[in-house]
């Protein structure tokens, strides 16, 4: 008897190997379905909720009830997904990401392993997978630039890739984005949302959408106060100590007032801002879908501690599994498959992905 091993989205498929003796000499196949399906449970408190038992639970999948056969807590595996570019959106700084991500990073458990892709002209693996946090924070601090594009698609599709074979589940993609994406990049904003949409990996978006309206807005007065300069932080602070660089220096620092009458330049701003606001629609719906959260924090300060908050989801996550009640090796390929997770237990609340797709491919080898 052959053995194959299928992940389809969240769907284990196992062929169990035994030898067995037929009068017709035929080999027996056996599969055995198993969905594993994250969910992160909480007190009434809010608080990580460290007693889930499979009788606290009532999954449907497609309207039907399935019988939940385990939960238990993993460790995390988080792709921090960073956007260093763009150049219109000055509420947007490497030094505000930097700040979310290593809070993040320093509120996740210890068991917990993370990756870190920046985006801006391209798409950077800037640390692959460790539990060395202290490394994570030492590349945050000195790998961390900024650039003027943003290629959110590229890196939505490298930070799938990088979570590869590893287990069902337990993968968390947390994006620090405005959402706006700058044309030229290799892939389909909309195949890139389908490609993550259709993977089992919970997305957490860490959104400057709400700050940046505010900056975006006063970029669109004629008469304003003047922002810093776009020059990135970390090259103004290369210049010389000579006084003959201190005229640079205070340019790059905000004050004063603009008048701004460049019709292009508003007319750029505004597309920005249509874009901020399509784009929060889209990652709102991709992380909800997937069991994951959007913040919409209204200042840096809330950006910050959004981090944390966000660690803080990430290891309250549970696996547990069943056996569908209708098999995927019956469905027709690419099948949606609705899920809901309800709690029969009161004051537990519980959080998980809405679907999976049936993916059904199998290795015919012996």
């Amino acid at each position: 008897m052959r053995t194959t091993l299928i992940i389809a989205g969240l769907v284990l498929l196992t062929q169990l190997p035994f030898t067995a003796t037929v009068q017709s000499q035929e080999r027996v196949r056996v599969v055995i379905e198993e969905v594993r399906l994250p969910v992160a449970a909480f007190d009434k408190y809010g608080h990580f909720d460290p007693s889930l038992t499979v009788d606290d639970l009532l999954v449907l999948e497609n309207g039907i009830p399935q019988e939940v056969r385990s939960v238990r807590h993993m460790p995390a595996n988080v792709v921090l997904l960073l956007d260093t570019g763009g150049e219109v959106n000055t509420a947007k700084s490497v030094r505000i990401t930097r700040a979310i991500a290593k809070n993040l990073v320093s509120a996740l458990h210890s068991e917990d392993q993370v990756s870190v892709i920046q985006f801006s002209d391209k798409v950077e693996l800037l640390q692959d997978w460790t539990r060395d946090f202290k490394q994570v924070a030492e590349v945050l601090d000195t790998r961390l630039l900024s650039g003027k594009r943003a290629r959110l698609s590229d890196g939505l599709v490298a930070a799938v890739n990088q979570f590869g074979e590893l287990p069902v589940g337990s993968c968390h993609l947390v994006l620090i984005t405005d959402g706006v994406e700058t044309a030229g990049g290799n892939v389909d904003r909309t195949e890139a949302l389908k490609l993550v949409g259709a993977r089992s990996v919970i997305v957490h978006v860490i959104s400057y959408t709400t700050v940046s309206r505010k900056a975006t807005q006063n970029s669109r007065r004629i008469f304003r106060n003047r922002d810093k300069s776009t020059v990135p932080d970390e090259v103004v602070s290369t210049l010389p100590s000579d006084r003959g660089y201190d005229q640079l220096r205070r340019l790059h620092k905000p004050g004063g007032m603009i008048a701004d009458i460049d019709p292009e330049r508003q007319l750029r701003v505004r597309e920005y801002q249509r874009a901020m606001t399509e784009s929060e629609a889209q990652l709102t719906s991709l992380s909800n879908e997937s069991g994951g959260h959007m913040w919409l924090p209204e200042s840096f300060d809330e950006m910050i501690a959004d981090g944390a908050a966000t660690a803080r989801l990430i290891d309250s996550e549970y696996v547990l599994t069943y056996k569908p009640k209708l098999p995927v090796t019956d469905a027709p390929e690419g099948e949606v498959r609705r899920l809901d997770v309800v709690s029969r237990r009161n004051g537990l609340t519980v959080v998980s992905r809405r679907h999976y797709v049936a993916v059904n491919k199998r290795q015919n080898s012996l």
